[in-house]
């Protein structure tokens, strides 16, 4: 069924909200759309000053058609959402973002007024915003400043008439408007006028500027799905406690892959030195930085404009923190998350300092509680319970809740939970892990079990990092099982030493190939030849080693699509010496399609694909499959048959790993839509 979406009924707002449809179909199976035009407050108000207009000055209209039910949603510039957006509603942005910059605009033949005659003349600028007055004011000290409002093609025609001698702009409006105009020269009617870009240093744009987004009526299940297509999973991350030292090499990884992280005084980390948003939130008694309800918002608004976010918690997440309050939060809004474990000050205080809680003979265990929680729960943890876990529970009521984990953050994690009264335990381990896995069993417990789908994730320890980190933004929760294991060529280091005296070309075609060939060369990179790269995520790995992609296609990230960018080099690829890099399994067609382009090329394998052999090991249970590549779902299908296939759902990164699959699996696999499409594991 077509949804409706509502939109401003200017020029600029249609074309942008067919451009935010157009994004959403791109990555939404089956969503169509009409789009519907609104006036709102802003439109038919031209003479109040935005800065003095109602929040939702521009939203209004669009606010009650959702909240009535006239629409599905709406499509706004981003910039023009309260803040906050009101409790019946909630949003999100699209990942796509329009030039965030802002722009003098003025007639052509007055583009010297911007220069330095101009501080000395009251030329009258067209401003719409206090941002731009004060940075108009800064620049020309004598300028008349004039509001301006309206639709982009009035403030234009304004300009063109002679109203203004110059107006500031945001590019992006102008970029949507004409979507054929080059920088530079803008052809409006009768009128010539001049774009000139400002610095985001020099001018900074609001955080939405040139972003769109998206509302809708709280607890839509359908726009709630669509959401979870565009946002990333929250990380709830252990920190340790006093010290960075206390951090996990997971915690370590966490930060490194955010884009904000909003981080607990206790947790020792610290932002300096990373490229990452850093916001502290640390309570300690009586000195709040925020207020919990504050954290909680944060978080929420955070990852609902797209942002990997961190919630970096002191000590264990899960031990005297409120995260229960910010996963409720989150479980409300339908947006998934990962919670680490962590070390607690409990061990960093105790077992360091030769305080044993535990000794043979002399303790078999301890209790931890704080005086700051009114609650009356203590839940009792039993360590290495497995066997003797049954007799344990007939001494707790029969109604108390308890919990079993078997192999806790293993590839076999199994959890149980059930009443004392009516124990099951072990029914959820497969046959052949019976007995071989450490228990700990946990009576009391407070709080929800997490329920989650687990991914098995077969693809090379090279790129695995990458293969989870995006596989839980989609709210799945990985199981690492590599299938694929890779290693250089016999001979290999040999071969392309001094290559870069001997070729005029370098062709690499994965980010799996530059690693393995920065791992073997170790020549001067200042002196490499150029280097032809068939996509983004191979070029993103490139500029790891301070290099780029000299030959890349615009869109087509495959083989394909290298090919035909290739074929309009013409002429110039004739005579050209190019050292093709390659794994064993890699096809041949890129090179033989150089060849009759006339370039001299040598096919060089650069590593082989081997694989992962697991001798009376059980398959991890798991309702999802994972494959990065032709290799893994070979080596997985002869290791353990196609049959396991059968009760998983499957996911692939690409066609030919699709392709790859036993033939009456290749309709259901489904395409996983990950920020990197073209992380092929080849």
């Amino acid at each position: 069924m077509k949804m409706k979406c509502g939109a401003r009924g200017s020029r600029l707002s249609i074309a942008q909200a067919t451009n935010g449809l157009r994004s959403i179909a791109s990555s939404v199976e089956g969503f169509k759309a009409d789009l519907i035009a609104f006036e709102t407050p802003g439109d038919r108000d031209l003479s109040t000053p935005i800065e003095r207009s109602a929040p939702d000055f521009f939203t209004r209209d669009l606010d009650d058609a959702v909240r009535d039910g006239r629409i599905d949603f709406a499509i706004h510039s981003a910039k023009d959402l309260p803040e906050p957006v009101a409790d019946d509603l909630d949003w999100f942005w699209l990942p796509e973002r329009e030039d965030p910059r802002d722009c003098w605009v003025v007639r052509k033949a007055d583009e010297g007024i911007l220069g330095k005659a101009g501080r000395n003349r009251a030329i009258r600028i067209g401003v719409s915003s206090e941002r731009r007055s004060g940075y108009a004011r800064k620049r020309f000290p004598k300028a008349k400043l004039l509001p301006i409002r309206g639709a982009i093609d009035s403030r234009l025609a304004q300009l063109a008439e002679g109203r203004y001698d110059a107006v500031l702009m945001a590019m992006a409006g102008l970029r949507r408007l004409f979507p054929e105009w080059e920088e530079g020269c803008l052809p409006f009617g009768s009128a010539e006028l001049s774009v000139i870009p400002i610095s985001v240093a020099e001018l900074p744009p609001p955080e939405g500027q040139g972003r769109l987004a998206i509302t809708y009526r709280k607890g839509n299940v359908r726009m709630n799905s669509i959401r979870r297509t565009f946002t990333k999973a929250v990380r709830f991350t252990s920190a340790g406690i006093g010290s960075p030292d206390t951090m996990t090499v997971r915690a370590v990884r966490d930060i490194d892959e955010a884009d904000v992280v909003l981080a607990d005084e206790l947790s020792g980390a610290s932002g300096a030195g990373r490229d990452v948003e850093w916001i502290d939130v640390g309570k300690r008694c009586g000195a709040h930085m925020k207020l919990q309800p504050e954290i909680t918002r944060l978080i929420c608004d955070e990852v609902r404009k797209g942002k990997r976010v961190v919630r970096l918690k002191g000590g264990d997440a899960g031990l005297f923190g409120r995260i229960s309050e910010e996963v409720e939060a989150l479980d409300v809004l339908d947006i998934p998350y990962v919670v680490r474990p962590g070390v607690s000050a409990l061990t960093a205080a105790t077992t360091p300092n030769g305080l044993l809680l535990t000794k043979r003979g002399e303790a078999s265990g301890f209790n931890a509680s704080t005086p700051r929680s009114s609650g009356r729960k203590t839940p009792q943890v039993f360590f290495m319970a497995t066997r003797m876990a049954r007799e344990m529970l007939r001494s707790f009521p029969p109604e108390e809740r308890y919990a079993m984990v078997w192999d806790a953050c293993g590839p076999h994690e199994c959890v149980e939970t059930g009443l004392c009264g009516n124990p099951r335990l072990c029914k959820g381990l497969s046959p052949q892990f019976k007995g071989l896995s450490p228990g700990l069993l946990v009576v009391g417990f407070a709080g929800t079990p997490f329920a989650r789908r687990k991914v098995l994730v077969t693809c090379s320890e090279t790129i695995m990092p990458r293969a989870v980190c995006m596989l839980e933004d989609k709210g799945l929760s990985p199981v690492e099982w590599p299938m694929v294991s890779l290693s250089l060529s016999d001979g290999v280091a040999q071969r392309i030493e001094g290559l870069e005296r001997r070729y005029d070309a370098v062709v690499l075609t994965s980010p799996v190939a530059v690693r393995m060939f920065f791992s073997s060369w170790k020549g001067d990179r200042r002196r490499l030849p150029e280097i032809w790269t068939c996509g983004a995520g191979t070029d993103a790995e490139l500029r790891k080693y301070g290099l780029s992609s000299d030959i890349m296609p615009p869109a087509d990230f495959s083989a394909e699509g290298l090919i035909a960018r290739l074929k309009q080099e013409g002429a110039r690829l004739k005579g050209k010496r190019v050292l093709r890099l390659r794994s064993a399994k890699a096809s041949r067609v890129v090179a033989a399609a150089m060849r009759r382009m006339g370039a001299k090329v040598d096919d060089v394998v650069l590593y082989g694909n081997e694989p992962v052999v697991r001798d009376g090991v059980p398959l991890p249970k798991c309702d999802a499959v994972f494959f990065a590549s032709s290799s893994a779902v070979e080596f997985f299908v002869a290791q353990y048959g196609a049959k396991t296939l059968s009760g998983m759902e499957i996911y692939v990164i690409g066609e030919p790993t699709r392709n790859a699959l036993p033939p009456r699996f290749r309709k259901r696999a489904k395409l996983m839509p990950l920020a990197r499409p073209v992380m092929q594991d080849v």
